[in-house]
């Protein structure tokens, strides 16, 4: 089963080739562009602006293609590389090279620094399909200090004639003034969208958490619940698994393997623990086949219920169709241990049907879901009871009256369960 780790690892690497998916697409967006505006004769501009943007398609292509959870750290180093190269390129060809195009450079000084955080701001919102909130940090710190700490300056010390000015009329006049206002408002522009991808990259980073605990908390619930119910479980967000208990009619099955005591005494630990797991996952596989739940394993034993969280309208017939369905998958299960030189194992079933409290039980730091009530108890004293009546499945009287039987069976009236006042009558159902 995947751990939480590696649910996170793979939302990372749908970020990582989601950004990759962008790179290839604006790099393609760009390549078109630079054919068709390919007007301003610059030849050794345009071809660093060119191989960058094939060089950048390759390498996302590449990415996108060939990224996961193993080679998730270089390929990520490598995107991130390539995206601040990209931002270097593009910072020292917009705005120099257009200005210098230009007729009358001059005319456009003061005007360029408008569109001076177009790059960087575009950057920034690229770096959010990283789905990671250290990546984004990082490039937001990078973009900062490189376009703060050298971009502005080194445009002042370009153009030294170049000056911010709060007139309007002098900005029109003087293509050296730039408007302080625009320029204010575009640090301030900055900082809050700069704020706010950063926020958001960490809400994601967080929500990208909550799913892989969700994703884990829902694969442990396949483990107890059929997959009918754990679908309902999920589209009708029923209560019975919330605080407050209910009461319900429910099926009750017990089932635990003949002499395991004796049995385990002269096996290996190891070869123990692996009967144990194929045993049980027999029997899950028939409890999930019938819409039933597991609701614990007891050493050897495995109980189950059947009608919660929500009845299936004939549950008692559910669990003894279980029931017949295990025997039949223990003979298959002998006859392969049978192959490999290996003692067969036999069990005993115990069904009852009655009134039961279920929900959570435990507290804040152990909570379990559970079914609770006499009817559990007596469900567990009929499986023993089939020691006495050399049997491997035992009914109670209940149990039958609300199912169909074929086969024969031979009633027992007036049954003792220990530790119970009242009696009971059952049904033993032939071999």
């Amino acid at each position: 089963m995947k751990t939480e780790r590696d649910h996170k690892r793979d939302r990372h690497v749908t970020g990582l080739k989601l950004s990759s998916a962008v790179f290839l697409g604006n790099s393609v967006i760009g390549i078109i562009n630079f054919f068709y505006f390919q007007t301003f004769n610059l030849p050794f501009s345009n071809q660093i602006a060119l191989a960058n943007l094939i060089i950048g398609m390759a390498i996302a292509g590449s990415i996108f293609y060939f990224a996961n959870r193993e080679n998730y750290n270089l390929l990520l180093a490598i995107s991130v590389l390539k995206v601040i190269t990209s931002f270097v390129i593009f910072r020292q060809i917009i705005p120099y090279d257009f200005v210098n195009s230009v007729e009358n450079p001059g005319d456009w000084i003061g005007r360029s620094m408008d569109f001076q955080f177009l790059v960087p701001l575009s950057f920034l919102l690229f770096s959010l399909t990283y789905l990671r909130f250290s990546v984004v940090l990082f490039l937001l710190l990078f973009i900062t200090i490189y376009f703060f700490g050298y971009e502005i300056y080194g445009y002042f010390k370009m153009f030294p004639d170049a000056y911010l000015s709060d007139d309007m009329a002098k900005v029109y006049s003087d293509s050296n003034a730039i408007y302080r206002v625009f320029f204010i408002a575009n640090v301030g522009n900055f900082v809050v969208y700069g704020t706010i991808v950063l926020f958001v990259s960490f809400l994601i980073e967080r929500l990208t958490g909550n799913v892989a605990r969700f994703e884990k908390t829902n694969a442990q619930l396949g483990r107890y619940f059929s997959p009918q119910i754990k679908e309902e479980i999920e589209t009708s967000e029923l209560d019975n698994i919330g605080k407050n208990a209910k009461d319900l009619f429910v099926a009750i099955l017990f089932t635990d393997i003949v002499g395991f005591t004796k049995l385990s005494e002269k096996m290996d630990p190891k070869d123990v623990l692996s009967l144990l797991s194929d045993y049980q996952a027999i029997m899950v596989d028939c409890i999930f086949a019938h819409r039933g739940t597991v609701d614990k394993f007891i050493g050897d034993a495995v109980m189950a219920n059947f009608g919660t969280p929500k009845s299936a309208g004939n549950d008692a017939q559910n669990a003894f169709n279980c029931a017949l369905e295990m025997n039949l998958k223990l003979q298959k299960f002998n006859k392969f241990r049978k192959k490999k030189g290996l003692k067969e194992i036999k069990h005993r079933i115990g069904i009852h049907y009655g009134p039961c409290v279920v929900g959570n039980i435990g507290s804040e730091l152990r909570t379990e879901f559970a079914v609770i009530g006499d009817s559990v108890n007596v469900a567990s004293r009929i499986c023993d009871a089939c020691k006495e009546f050399d049997t491997n499945l035992i009914i109670s009287k209940i149990v039958a009256d609300k199912i169909n039987m074929n086969g024969s069976f031979v009633q027992i009236k007036d049954y003792k369960i220990r530790g119970r006042r009242e009696v009971i009558d059952l049904v033993k159902i032939s071999n």
